[in-house]
């Protein structure tokens, strides 16, 4: 129960974020590791994981879960593979209710769905003896040993992990429990399920459609492609770059805002695209907003892309920019993302909220 097949085919699936990235250093052709074996868990880390499972099954049968856990999840997501959304999320953790070591399970169900049947069913009886009760199955579920996890510059830790899936709706459980504490009497373990409904978009349908914008701190160059396993403890790692993810959207003037995002579906002339990507900021007023000013557009063709990009081999297509904030006022500003596919008269457009403060 606790080993997933589903965790195998992941590494497959996102091995297909090879890109062509115009602002990164990802470059086309880039693959996470293949996949291997999955290890089976240890005895320890078995019973660990059975701990939790009974309050991810008592989360998912309606039952209320009393939590101690204080806890916030983000996700992003990117096209991977055979109509697959590669969903890596980051998990923010309050140091007040939880220490350095966690167990994390995760599991995705459809939306609305309950564990009808008991905890430990006791199998039906037949003439020739009991029948074993076949555990149900989900589009995803893994369980993560974690120490030493991360301080974010906010304040919080942070876990980040991914799942994949087709588009649909679901319920996203994330039981999270300290691994730091043993239960006496006079010490109770901490732990906790947090739920969240997750609408994954249809990435594959053949409308102009885009990833997450990813707002970074830097994207760091990976010297040589990850293991599986290393891979499935470093989400954002995505061919040969790794992207940092920014904790804060609070910007001083000295900082610059720097994203990037994949832009899929757009109508081919001869492997080529031919997308034009605006970038403008708006500051938010008294009033309601004002357009502060534009950056210049990127026009995404066979005439700027390296001649190696095909999209029909699989490489995918991204923008992104680096803004310098020195000539931005103290204020909150939203950044429109317009994505104009010039040979369907097609555009969509993506926002990133964010607050300039003093230097």
């Amino acid at each position: 129960m606790f080993v997933n097949c589903k965790r195998l085919g992941l590494w497959a699936l996102v091995a297909s974020c090879c890109a062509s990235v115009v602002t990164t250093s990802v470059q086309a052709g880039d693959q996470v590791g293949s996949p291997t074996p999955e290890p089976m868990l240890t005895e320890q880390e078995r019973a660990e994981a059975s701990r939790l499972l009974k309050v991810m099954d008592a989360a998912l049968s309606g039952e209320s879960v009393p939590s101690d856990i204080r806890a916030d999840v983000n996700l992003e997501f990117l096209r991977a593979q055979e109509g697959q959304v590669y969903v890596p999320f980051t998990l923010r953790l309050n140091p007040a209710t939880v220490g350095q070591s966690v167990t994390v399970y995760v599991r995705l169900v459809p939306a609305g769905m309950v564990l009808a049947q008991p905890l430990d069913p006791e199998p039906a009886e037949t003439d020739t003896g009991r029948v074993p009760v076949e555990p149900p199955s989900y589009p995803f579920e893994d369980v993560h040993f974690i120490d030493d996890l991360r301080l974010a510059e906010e304040g919080d830790y942070v876990v980040q992990r991914a799942f994949a899936a087709s588009a649909g709706s679901y319920d996203l459980y994330i039981g999270v429990k300290d691994s730091e504490l043993v239960e006496t009497e006079f010490e109770e373990i901490r732990w906790g399920v947090i739920k969240r409904t997750v609408e994954v978009p249809d990435l594959w349908n053949g409308q102009l459609a885009t990833s997450t914008i990813f707002v970074t701190d830097r994207v760091e160059t990976i010297p040589a492609p990850l293991s599986p396993e290393q891979q499935r403890s470093d989400p954002y790692a995505i061919g040969s770059a790794r992207l940092v993810l920014r904790d804060t959207l609070e910007y001083a003037k000295t900082d610059s805002l720097s994203f990037l995002f994949f832009i899929y579906n757009p109508r081919l002339v001869e492997s080529k695209p031919n997308v034009t990507v605006e970038y403008n900021f708006h500051q938010r007023t008294v009033s309601g907003e004002e357009l502060f000013n534009s950056t210049t557009p990127q026009n995404l063709s066979a005439e700027t892309l390296p001649p190696q990009l095909d999209m029909t081999a699989g490489h995918q297509l991204s923008a992104g920019q680096n803004v310098p904030l020195s000539a931005f006022p103290e204020g909150i500003f939203r950044l429109e993302i317009k994505i104009t596919d010039n040979e369907l008269a097609a555009s969509i457009s993506r926002d990133v909220t964010f607050t300039v403060v003093g230097s």
